[in-house]
């Protein structure tokens, strides 16, 4: 299996035998819900397991650039 973060399907299941999941979608502002099921080696399913996410549009402000001090000036 590969090292790749996974892109998680909106709405669909995503099956994976390793036990850490990196994911790379970047989630819209809004609601989300995460949902883990754990089947084990006899087939038999946990019961679900849910997240609520709540992400907010924010902004990024610009910064000022900034202007190095000249060292000489300095005593």
């Amino acid at each position: 299996m590969s090292d790749a973060m996974a892109v998680l399907p909106v709405g669909k299941t995503l099956e994976q035998e390793k036990p850490v999941l990196l994911v790379e979608n970047k989630l819209a502002a809004g609601k989300h819900r995460f949902s883990l099921v754990v089947v084990n080696e006899s087939g038999v399913e946990s019961e679900a397991v849910s997240l609520d996410v709540s992400v907010t549009a924010g902004r990024v402000l610009p910064v000022r650039p900034v202007t190095p001090i000249d060292t000489g000036l300095i005593r």
